[in-house]
């Protein structure tokens, strides 16, 4: 009987500095399986697509969905699975040959995953299974398995496997919805944008850890709040705060945040903005303002050098010069370091109960 390594900060912070290396090679592996056709029958005749998962998959599913409707110019819709299973094919539109349905499991191994892909193909419509495990169940009853592999990793919160699921769903909006001659130059620019993972990399490791140990006094839960692709993030990040050292944290969209909690004690607890450029930047900015005037401790994380943002408590500077689409690559970087940071700063290890 073989004993599981057992879970460490050290390993979410490993995992955070082989963001930047790992990227270029996995879109590189999605590019070159793809390009084969290996997407062309699901993605033939596609309206609209419905994006599937649990805990992080859910969370990049909500992370990708502009990059499918802009990019791949259709409608999307990002369910978690059971709220898939339970409602996802009511009313019209729900199932059918122009629905391609995406279930994403980074283990391969989700049981609602596989009961969403196998309903879906009950109905006639497409299903591709994003993945990071060849042969698993979810590839099996997928029409196409589509596979983002990782280095080798211990046991830890998913950190690489978050970034190998984005990355496998951006070249599937790619190959969606843009001409063969302009799919080369997206997956260019998507490989590029692994230079900007590692800048945010390198700039972000000491001010999440300075921000850790100051926010290890518990003083309210976190509230990471963000829209559109930002929504995806602040889940993500919310929970790998509570996945590394047990501190409550969710996340909240700009806007609703400002109608409710605004209103919640202490007024001193931390609130994170995420303001990168975009549809939503002016709204964030305004929010980092407002917020910081009735006193919350205010974190934004905003590229490196945005005056907007110079009136928030702390700032974690994001890098690179992206499109809006691309933008959870490097927005969700600050996640694992500060989770790994609380971690260390309250003596917790990942996922203990203690």
């Amino acid at each position: 009987m073989t004993t599981r390594p057992p879970y460490s900060t050290e390993e979410m912070r490993r995992q955070v500095r082989a963001l930047a290396p790992e990227f270029r090679q996995v879109v590189d592996h999605l590019a070159r399986t793809t390009a084969d056709g290996l997407l062309d029958a699901p993605l033939r005749g596609i309206r609209r697509v419905v994006l599937t998962g649990n805990g992080d998959s859910y969370h990049a599913a909500r992370a990708a969905e502009l990059a499918f409707e802009r990019i791949g110019g259709v409608a999307c819709e990002p369910l978690s699975a059971q709220r898939f299973l339970d409602h996802g094919l009511d009313g019209p539109g729900g199932s059918g040959p122009d629905t391609l349905v995406v279930g994403i499991s980074a283990s391969g191994t989700s049981g609602p995953v596989v009961r969403v892909l196998e309903e879906a193909a009950r109905r006639g419509t497409p299903t591709v299974a994003v993945t990071a495990s060849e042969g698993s169940p979810v590839t099996r009853v997928a029409d196409v398995g589509l596979i983002a592999p990782t280095g080798p990793r211990q046991a830890s919160p998913g950190i690489l496997t978050y970034q190998a699921s984005l990355a496998a769903l951006f070249v599937t909006a790619i190959r969606l919805g843009s001409r063969q001659g302009a799919q080369e130059g997206l997956l260019d620019e998507l490989r590029a944008v692994g230079d900007a993972v590692r800048a945010t990399v390198d700039g972000s490791a000491a001010a999440c850890d300075e921000l850790a140990r100051e926010l290890a006094d518990g003083s309210g839960p976190l509230v990471v709040t963000g829209t559109g692709p930002q929504a995806g993030t602040a889940k993500f990040a919310a929970a790998k705060v509570v996945e590394a050292c047990g501190l409550p944290a969710f996340a909240q969209d700009l806007e609703e945040w400002w109608h409710v909690e605004r209103f919640a004690l202490p007024r001193d607890s931390p609130l994170v903005v995420l303001a990168p450029p975009g549809a939503s930047h002016a709204r964030a900015v305004d929010l980092v303002a407002r917020a910081t005037g009735i006193g919350r401790r205010v974190v934004a994380v905003a590229r490196h050098g945005d005056p907007a943002v110079a009136g928030a408590h702390r700032v974690l500077p994001t890098h690179g010069e992206i499109r809006e689409e691309w933008s959870p690559l490097v927005d969700h970087v600050f996640a694992g370091l500060l989770g790994a940071g609380l971690g260390d700063a309250l003596g917790r290890v990942p996922f203990s109960t203690r």
